[in-house]
């Protein structure tokens, strides 16, 4: 017989053996775990059953996320297509926070070196992160409704989503008419980088709750 196939012949072995002893022992364990529930005292049960209880409403009030931690009285548990629109408005927010600082990092390298023919990709980015900051803003509304209370922190997320909309259309109209001198363009996508790094924060205190950084000093 040739090593390769007595190697062969050993691996097969003992695949064959194995799950064998792993049904066995997953079986002797299933038994010992069956008698386990059958020794237990009613009040033992009892307090399980009290911590499931806790456990389950605990859940439940997490669940509905930074609407009711900045005291919001918006229902975002909405069921069928509305509800779907209501809980989109998270994964909308991705796309301007990733375009326009990227826009921010190309116009550096512009910056650097005018000649590259970066240009257009700073604006095909601009003009990407607007719209999609413009969705973002929608849905936002959509999320709580025409709804203006909350607390600080819902304050600012929400004015400063309007404010990056907005801006990101000035952005938008700035790279379009491509002007000779970029400066006022370089100041828009500084500012435009300062406000999507504040509205992140901002984002994760509502989402995750105050001091979600673990930064004391903040």
């Amino acid at each position: 017989m040739k090593p390769f196939q007595l190697l062969a012949l050993v691996c097969a072995s003992l695949l064959w053996v194995s799950p064998v002893h792993a049904h066995g022992d997953e079986a002797h364990g299933g038994a010992e775990s069956a008698a386990a529930p059958a020794t237990a005292s009613p009040a033992h049960n009892s307090g399980e059953a009290q911590e499931l209880s806790n456990g389950a409403s605990g859940d439940t009030h997490a669940s509905g996320g930074h609407d009711e931690a900045s005291g919001e009285t918006a229902n975002v548990n909405e069921e069928g297509f509305v509800g779907v629109l209501k809980r989109l408005h998270p994964a909308t927010v991705h796309f301007p926070i990733a375009l326009f600082l990227m826009a921010a990092l190309a116009e550096l390298f512009v910056g650097k070196r005018r000649g590259a023919g970066l240009e257009p990709a700073v604006r095909v980015l601009i003009y990407g992160g607007a719209g999609g900051a413009v969705i973002a803003a929608i849905f936002g509304w959509i999320h709580t409704g025409l709804w203006f209370g909350g607390d600080t922190a819902m304050q600012l997320h929400r004015w400063n989503g309007m404010l990056i909309a907005v801006l990101g259309l000035v952005l938008a109209a700035l790279a379009h008419r491509r002007p000779e001198s970029r400066t006022m363009l370089r100041i828009a996508l500084a500012s435009m980088a300062v406000l999507i790094l504040a509205q992140g924060f901002l984002g994760g205190e509502l989402a995750h709750g105050q001091n979600h950084l673990g930064i004391s000093w903040l």
